[in-house]
């Protein structure tokens, strides 16, 4: 009897304990639910003051045009008063001149009627007389002068006036024609590297700004120019051209490390469970040197030797180029014409394509020249497979794009090398 109390009170305990522990549970999952909601509107109220801002910003620019045409508006009312005041002036002034010459006139009466009157006092009123007349040719003139000016000003008012009108059209149209965002790059490129690097976003159009934002996209700053960064991490980055048009939020990953065992200008690649140091740049692993070509698959793995190094396998190379997320160019599985030098009519200095770099810290591995490897061609096993495309093989310049009809002891103008380690 005491056996079965003890069983059913176990059996009650662990029933009490398991509703204890579904009540937790539960109240685990409101918590995480409530998180969630509280999230989202955290997310909403981001998105609409962002909206505010922008709105804030436009309204802003349409007041300052307004207050511009405002001012035009009353330097032009200025200039009317003025010039109805020279009007004014100049009746004052013609009223005066018919005065003096009713004087003359009665002076001259007076001369016909009384001809003893002393000569020399006639003389003397005519005098008076041409004096006061070469007065007003004088302030005629002065008057003339200032309405030429008046409405030389009132001339150049209307044209600003105009010119301001056509320029804010063209603005309207232009914004309500360009609906493209523009292209926006951060350099250098995502990857990894073994030093501090300087950060900037570089737009495709002249009057554009760029911004990025260093772990997340809530603290956005101008990314004109070059920050300093040595933090492995995400870095978020935009451009917004003159007439608001934005891109998308893109991303740029970075490993910062410290761990270079290659020595200068080659960098730890892993293939197949183990570390190959590959040149960072086609041979003679030099940046901003001519990349060597007219060389043959003998001389390249000769020259290889001497440096101390071999010539890349095809699989050496490959990984290599493809890096840590195996895709189809060293830049991303998107065939991008402006990132590596595959479109134009010769080989570049080795680097000068920034964008053409690998995970790894390799570049010019898509385009540029063909470089000779160590791996024959299975089909033809007396020919040595090249890889990584030419200057001129546009989207044929995959990482795993490689040709056979290459004869060893032969030299071609756009073939060179690079060496492993």
């Amino acid at each position: 009897m005491s056996e079965n109390t003890n069983t059913q009170n176990n059996s009650q305990k662990n029933k009490n304990r398991k509703k204890k522990n579904i009540a937790i549970l539960v109240i685990m999952f409101l918590l995480l639910l409530c998180l969630f909601i509280v999230q989202c509107q955290l997310d909403k109220i981001k998105q609409d003051a962002l909206r505010e801002q922008q709105q804030s910003e436009l309204e802003a620019r349409q007041q300052h045009i307004l207050d511009s045409l405002r001012q035009l508006e009353q330097m032009k009312n200025d200039s009317l008063a003025e010039l109805e005041k020279a009007r004014l002036a100049d009746s004052l002034r013609t009223a005066d001149s018919l005065r003096i010459a009713d004087s003359i006139r009665v002076a001259d009466s007076l001369a016909a009627l009384k001809p003893n009157i002393n000569k020399d006092s006639l003389r003397h009123v005519r005098d008076s007389v041409n004096h006061v007349r070469d007065s007003l040719a004088a302030l005629e003139k002065v008057r003339q002068d200032s309405l030429k000016q008046i409405a030389d000003s009132l001339a150049v008012i209307e044209k600003a006036r105009l010119d301001s009108l056509e320029k804010k059209r063209i603005q309207d149209s232009i914004r309500a024609a360009d609906q493209i965002p523009p292209t926006a790059e951060i350099t250098p490129p995502a990857g990894r590297y073994y030093d501090p690097i300087k950060l900037k976003v570089k737009c495709d159009e002249i009057k554009c700004k760029t911004y990025l934002s260093i772990g997340d996209t809530n603290n956005p700053v101008e990314a004109s120019k070059a920050m300093e960064y040595n933090k492995t991490g995400s870095v978020f980055y935009y451009a917004e051209d003159s007439v608001g048009n934005k891109t998308a939020w893109e991303e740029a990953k970075y490993d910062m490390a410290s761990d270079n065992v290659c020595g200068k200008n080659a960098y730890p690649v892993p293939v197949n469970g183990k570390t190959v140091c590959v040149d960072a740049y086609e041979y003679p692993n030099e940046a901003d040197q001519p990349p060597r070509d007219m060389v043959s698959q003998e001389q390249a793995a000769s020259l290889c030797e001497q440096a101390g190094k071999h010539l890349c396998s095809i699989e050496e190379w490959q990984a290599a180029c493809r890096g840590k997320d195996n895709t189809k160019y060293s830049y991303g599985d998107s065939y991008k014409q402006n990132k590596c030098n595959t479109n134009t009519t010769a080989a570049k200095r080795s680097g000068r394509k920034e964008q053409c770099r690998s995970w790894w810290g390799m570049y010019d591995m898509n385009g540029n020249l063909w470089e000779w490897t160590s791996s024959k061609s299975k089909d033809h096993p007396n020919m040595y497979l090249v890889a990584g495309g030419a200057w001129n093989t546009n989207n044929g310049s995959k990482c795993t794009e490689s040709k056979f009809s290459f004869y060893p002891q032969n030299q071609y103008p756009s073939v060179g090398f690079r060496c492993c380690k």
